[in-house]
């Protein structure tokens, strides 16, 4: 459900801390982050971790790579919601992640967790297209505005979604299966073919 156009990781973890809205980020680093994920200790309560982890696993499915479950996305997730992200940036996001919630009471009777894979897919398609529709700015806006990304149509389930795809490629399971971590480039290959088996190529950047 979502391309990543660019796997810089240095990159997405600069992206990431914009979104979580952190006004500060004293103690913050990947390791530290690691920590807080691998606690036992959730912000969220019991019913919105469920509901997380299934919104995480529609995103990013186990295929024949490991989906943002195997990943552990749903707990890095919460580690950086309840450690980084400003109050105002958590209750946002808790908002977005609730709102597909609703949706799927209205809609099928039962809460998102509670539906089948497929059922969710289903559900959620047409809920992300409407979401993510490009709005355009003002014409006054700045230029800081135009570094924030897209303007899209609920900004609010656009920075969950996209949280939660850089926490799964910035994840120990995506680099070494999305990924082919080659340390040193050999010669330059103006074409190379590309196969079923064809993955994209990280190096010394991504770290």
């Amino acid at each position: 459900m979502n391309e990543l156009l660019s796997l810089d990781r240095r990159s997405m973890m600069t992206r990431m801390m914009l979104l979580v809205g952190a006004s500060a980020t004293g103690g913050f680093s990947t390791a530290a982050l690691a920590k807080a994920a691998t606690s036992g200790k959730s912000g969220l309560s019991k019913p919105n971790f469920l509901l997380l982890t299934a919104l995480a696993d529609t995103f990013v499915p186990r295929t024949d790579t490991p989906g943002a479950v195997d990943a552990g996305v749903p707990a890095t997730f919460d580690a950086l919601l309840f450690h980084w992200a400003s109050p105002a940036r958590r209750d946002e996001l808790i908002g977005a992640l609730t709102a597909v919630d609703r949706l799927a009471i209205e809609k099928r009777g039962k809460g998102f967790a509670d539906l089948s894979s497929a059922d969710r897919l289903a559900l959620l398609l047409p809920y992300d297209v409407e979401a993510l529709k490009v709005m355009p700015r003002p014409k006054d806006s700045k230029t800081f505005a135009m570094l924030q990304g897209p303007l899209y149509a609920n900004p609010s389930y656009g920075k969950l979604k996209e949280l939660l795809v850089i926490l799964y490629y910035i994840s120990e399971a995506a680099l070494t299966h999305e990924l082919v971590y080659e340390h040193t480039p050999g010669v330059w290959l103006p074409s190379i073919p590309v196969t079923s088996e064809t993955r994209p190529t990280g190096g010394a950047g991504l770290f």
